[in-house]
């Protein structure tokens, strides 16, 4: 019969043996929220551009406008929110349930290209 301590230390052994792995980490799994596609080339950018376009149109414009910028009754606009890649993944994941990961992953690439959002990528870094 196994202790709650050894079932700990078997989960923290396992654990970190899969992030000691080298070049692998839980953020280079495709299915990982916070993963904004730094690897897919142009065409699959593109892609899911158009896509999450699309479904942030149909989905989410009527109260943030076409491109985040429509003041909400909340708070600022979506566009000059600022957020974090992980605040907007677990935001677009919560209100984006019934949609496939790579629906999700879309709008989220979509949301990071408005031009507020561009700019604190790159003071982020």
């Amino acid at each position: 019969m196994k202790t709650p301590q050894a079932i700990f230390v078997a989960a923290v052994l396992i654990l970190g043996s899969e992030a000691a792995q080298p070049g692998a980490s839980p953020e280079d799994s495709p299915s990982h929220p916070a993963l904004v596609h730094p690897q897919a080339d142009a065409d699959e950018r593109g892609r899911l551009l158009t896509a999450g376009k699309k479904l942030f149109v149909q989905r989410c414009a009527q109260c943030h406008g076409e491109r985040g910028d429509k003041p909400l009754p909340t708070g600022v606009p979506l566009s000059q929110r600022k957020l974090m890649p992980e605040q907007l993944a677990r935001s677009v994941n919560g209100r984006l349930q019934d949609c496939t990961e790579e629906q999700r992953r879309a709008v989220q690439l979509y949301i990071e290209s408005f031009p507020n959002q561009e700019s604190r990528e790159r003071t982020s870094n």
